[in-house]
């Protein structure tokens, strides 16, 4: 099941019932006894931030994911330790959550903008989101990275077709779905599985869009 939307109390129903499963990437929190496999989300927030703490940003904004999916909490928590390593707390007023959409993106990024100080820096949830976020710095006429440094998450695609390119984080999305199918195999061999909540490590992607303040 791969981003399932049904919580885990009818994740562990459907497994009472014998029906072997593995959950890929879960929104919410699964069972002890149920086998999932997720990227390394606070790692991989946290070497996105550290980046841009390093290049010297510390006013970042965030548009962040929905507040009740693990990834967003994850995320949102690695990004608050990269800053705290560098001595600054994370303002509320700098972030907003909502759906990982382009459109998403967009409207946060432009309250985010719109601000009396601006951020320097927008760390988004996934490379959607930062796609709308591009859009709104140049429509209020910002240059990318000159003035304003955009980040993403995930690397699809387009992360590589927007102008400048994305630096984002990196997924092992086809790694994940080889574990996946690895430990549903060993459950229907009826084999014990030792680990059954495996994180996997994301990669830090560094390309065009961020640079000093």
């Amino acid at each position: 099941m791969i981003l399932p939307p049904e919580p885990g109390e009818q994740l562990a129903a459907l497994s009472a019932r014998g029906f072997p499963l593995v959950v890929v990437d879960p929104r919410t929190p699964v069972p002890r006894d149920i086998a999932a496999v997720s990227a390394a989300h606070f790692t991989g927030a946290r070497s996105m931030t550290a980046h841009l703490v390093a290049l010297g940003h510390r006013r970042i904004g965030v548009i962040a994911g929905p507040h009740n999916w693990l990834a967003g909490q994850a995320r949102l928590a690695g990004h608050a330790s990269a800053l705290a390593d560098a001595g600054v707390l994370h303002p509320a007023e700098l972030t907003r959550a909502g759906e990982p959409t382009t459109e998403f993106g967009y409207r946060a990024a432009g309250e985010l903008l719109a601000r009396p100080v601006r951020p320097t820096a927008l760390v988004c949830f996934n490379d959607k989101t930062a796609v709308g976020a591009l859009a709104a710095a140049a429509e209020r006429g910002l240059r990318v990275p000159g003035d304003l440094s955009v980040t993403g998450f995930d690397d699809i695609d387009l992360a590589q077709a927007t102008s400048p390119a994305l630096t984002t984080v990196r997924q092992p999305l086809a790694e994940m779905g080889r574990m996946a199918v690895s430990l549903l195999v060993r459950l229907l061999d009826g084999h014990q599985v030792d680990a059954l909540h495996v994180d996997l490590a994301t990669k830090l992607i560094v390309r065009g869009s961020t640079g000093p303040p």
